[in-house]
């Protein structure tokens, strides 16, 4: 009897781990595909605005199924201005203006319409900074 529970409590860890490993395999999984669609966003907000300093991401992602993408973003421009927003992002997006923007950050987004040539520093959803 004592060997038919040490089976049983072997093989309920054995699942156990198991369904750990996956989880955390999973988990890994949408870390780095999180970060790629972040990257992705770094460069197509470059390509859309003029005299970025900063980008701050934050609250990334995804719909279930994953194949949308969205995050709130915050841009710290040369000048002092700064505007946060939410908006989606695609991989295959190299310029990004959509975003649910009120009629003032309107103006400060439209009033840097270009592209930001120079290193931007960049502080991603997880809290780590990269200068792109």
């Amino acid at each position: 009897m004592k060997k038919k529970a040490l089976i049983l409590l072997f093989i309920l860890g054995g699942i156990i781990m198991a369904f750990s490993i996956n989880g955390q395999l999973q988990k890994a999984a949408e870390e780095k595909r999180n970060r790629e669609y972040e990257v992705s966003l770094v460069e197509a907000l470059k390509n859309s605005y003029r005299d970025i300093q900063e980008i701050e991401i934050d609250s990334s992602g995804y719909s279930v199924p994953p194949g949308d993408w969205s995050c709130f973003i915050k841009l710290t421009f040369s000048d002092g201005e700064v505007v946060q927003y939410g908006l989606g992002h695609s991989l295959s997006d190299t310029i990004n203006r959509s975003g649910v923007v009120n009629t003032a950050e309107s103006e400060i987004l439209s009033s840097h319409f270009g592209s930001t040539g120079g290193n931007v520093r960049v502080i991603f959803s997880d809290g780590k900074e990269s200068v792109e």
